[in-house]
């Protein structure tokens, strides 16, 4: 394992940077001195995400000039964020998503490959990309078989990542995180942006499944931490795809009462019971980034919990 401290700033090149999760991988490889550069359209990325010691560029994944920005910035590495994120809009929109998430990808690898002598290109896809497995918890090993245009837009642009590893030796190394909360999450229709938004403004939750779908939750700091641990030690890991969970298994309902006990506030919600194409339980097994990496979540999900919940506190009062 490669000591962070002793790295030298490298200049790094972010799409999807002044999204939930990209903002705050901007504000920590800024903290250690890194020379950050970020790509959005800001289609869901926000401009008060974007640290001002970046440069940024408004720029679509899909713009073929991403070429010119690693040229012109020496790029030395990528982290692939940029995405459509919403299962649902993605239901709604199936060539939106695919585009984006598929092509999107497929063109930065392209840019990479086209530029050359790149340290490393992490890509983050999600566990959405397994699809329906017929065991848990997934492995690393499960085929990609997502069967909805969400799902199947993460399994194609992880294996595109996969074959430009194979094909053209990229270092491109994969990421595939359970659910991430955190602050500076704005899709209040997630269960805990939208439980914690119910407890902020006193309002009914309206929750789109039965209440019964079990999923895995992880802290937005441990999924930054994972991230950056895979990019500098892409010599031990290149090629490879690595979960990253927690032990936080629940289902929505357990997630609103488990909020309602950190915050000693009840919350008022409705089950509506109108998604559509959900899968009943998800959760990784993450045992090979523990023994890979040294990788396993810091945070609690009371910790968690707490900290966003504060953010969302003070950021409502703007």
């Amino acid at each position: 394992m490669e000591n962070m401290g002793k790295l030298k700033a490298k200049n790094i090149l972010i799409t999807g940077g002044a999204g939930f999760i990209g903002s705050h991988l901007v504000d920590e490889l800024i903290a250690r001195h890194h020379n950050v550069f970020v790509i959005d359209n800001l289609s869901s990325g926000k401009e008060e995400n974007i640290n001002p010691k970046t440069k940024f560029y408004k720029v679509d994944v899909r713009d073929r000039n991403i070429f010119q920005i690693l040229e012109k910035e020496k790029i030395e590495g990528v982290f692939h964020l940029a995405a459509q994120p919403i299962v649902d809009k993605a239901y709604e929109n199936p060539l939106e998503v695919i585009e984006t998430n598929v092509m999107g990808t497929a063109n930065v690898l392209e840019a990479c490959r086209q530029k050359g002598d790149l340290d490393f290109i992490v890509v983050v896809s999600s566990d959405k990309a397994y699809g329906r497995a017929k065991e848990l918890p997934y492995k690393e090993h499960f085929p990609l078989r997502g069967n909805h245009p969400y799902d199947v837009s993460k399994s194609a642009a992880d294996l595109i990542a996969q074959t430009f590893f194979s094909t053209y030796g990229l270092p491109v190394v994969i990421t595939r995180f359970s659910n991430i909360f955190g602050p500076r999450d704005f899709n209040f229709s997630r269960i805990i942006p939208g439980a914690l938004e119910a407890v902020i403004k006193n309002k009914e939750l309206l929750i789109r499944s039965d209440g019964k779908m079990i999923r895995e939750y992880v802290y937005v700091k441990d999924v930054v931490d994972g991230y950056i641990k895979l990019a500098f030690n892409i010599r031990e890991v290149s090629g490879e795809a690595f979960n990253f969970g927690s032990a936080n298994i629940f289902s929505v309902i357990d997630v609103i009462k488990k909020i309602e006990e950190i915050l000693g506030q009840k919350i008022r919600y409705n089950i509506l019971n109108i998604a559509k194409n959900e899968i009943p339980e998800q959760y990784l097994d993450w045992t090979k980034a523990k023994e890979k990496l040294g990788w396993e979540p810091a945070t609690s999900f009371e910790e968690g919990i707490a900290e966003t919940y504060n953010w969302y506190k003070e950021y409502s009062k703007n």
